[in-house]
């Protein structure tokens, strides 16, 4: 057996994706396996500080789920205690950890308020229910919006955390998953906390039989990247019935909730190509291109909305063309 109890990182930048793996390893039927975390602090710009036990013999711990970086380690007697009481109640279908932690190893807050990580505590649902109404970038138009969670009815089995439109203050509508947890077993759902754009999703599941197998981890999902989904698709649909003007819109409002999010930008300067804007289209095009290049030379190169712009030089550049594209029956025909 291997004990670790330690305070870490978690960085932003490596958990945005919900696509990735997990924090918490996958584990499959007859390996034992103890491992949860638990959040001690929020960074101001939505980084978190986590405890986290392992208990293993067997354990898959992909570094592709999160990039760390370690702040302590608990004394190995604190370790040890912390991994037999978490052993001994690891079937309890709730989160433990940081209770566990709290009176096992108190420092633990401390150090990660030393490094910048200031005590939380999680957000408040509506009564009675698993959702978080939230209110989305100001630029963006303040909207009301809803966070909730769900459990997926596929295999494997996951919590989702989902971000929609609040219409009549009812969920569904028009979502987007912004995390993930997949679950083996009973589910754990544990709190959320919304700071600074960011949502900290902790939940996990610990399955029946033996030997005890438990993971609960926290996932992290973007507020301002789902805001600009929902705000890029209703754009799209805009742009496909030839409504430019709610178009632009709605591209705007993407670009304002999360100004890095390279479809909504490339989808502007789609809109402003058809619209005959094309020093609009161009800059949206060069702000693309500074975020994700290589996406914004596969949509550039065949796109119609494009196609007299690609006859200028720069905008060749920007999409990587080294020549130009030859003119068609069409563009002779409007010369």
């Amino acid at each position: 057996m291997r004990w670790s109890l330690l305070c870490c990182v978690l960085l932003v930048s490596a958990c945005a994706d919900w696509q990735r793996p997990p924090l918490t390893a996958p584990y499959r039927a007859g390996e034992p396996l103890l491992q949860e975390q638990a959040l001690v602090g929020l960074a101001p710009d939505g980084r978190a500080a986590a405890v986290q036990l392992i208990d293993a013999e067997l354990l898959a711990f992909d570094a592709r789920g999160g990039e760390t970086r370690r702040l302590a380690a608990a004394p190995e007697n604190v370790a040890r205690a912390t991994a037999r009481r978490l052993r001994a109640d690891g079937r309890r279908a709730v989160p433990l950890l940081a209770g566990i932690a709290a009176e096992e190893w108190r420092d633990a807050k401390s150090v990660a308020s030393s490094a910048g990580f200031a005590a939380r505590e999680p957000a408040e649902p509506e009564p009675g229910k698993r959702r978080w109404p939230i209110t989305g970038a100001p630029g963006a138009g303040s909207l009301p919006l809803l966070v909730r969670t769900a459990l997926t009815s596929g295999e494997p089995r996951a919590f989702a955390l989902l971000l929609g439109e609040r219409p009549g203050g009812d969920a569904g509508g028009d979502e987007v998953e912004l995390a993930q947890q997949p679950i083996v077993g009973t589910p754990i759902e544990g709190e959320l906390w919304l700071w600074h754009g960011t949502a900290w999703l902790l939940s996990g599941s610990v399955a029946e039989g033996e030997p005890l197998r438990r993971a609960v981890g926290l996932r992290r999902g973007s507020l301002a990247r789902g805001e600009a989904r929902i705000h890029n698709a209703h754009g799209y649909s805009d742009y496909s019935a030839g409504e430019l003007d709610a178009a632009r819109r709605e591209f705007d409002r993407a670009i304002a909730a999360d100004p890095r999010f390279v479809d909504a930008l490339y989808n502007a300067a789609s809109t402003a190509a058809l619209a005959d804007r094309p020093e609009e289209a161009i800059e949206y095009l060069r702000r693309a291109v500074e975020v994700d290049a290589r996406r914004v030379q596969v949509l550039g190169r065949d796109d119609d909305a494009l196609k007299i712009l690609r006859r200028r030089p720069e905008v060749r550049a920007l999409l990587g063309m080294k020549r130009a594209p030859p003119e068609t029956s069409e563009e002779r025909k409007d010369r």
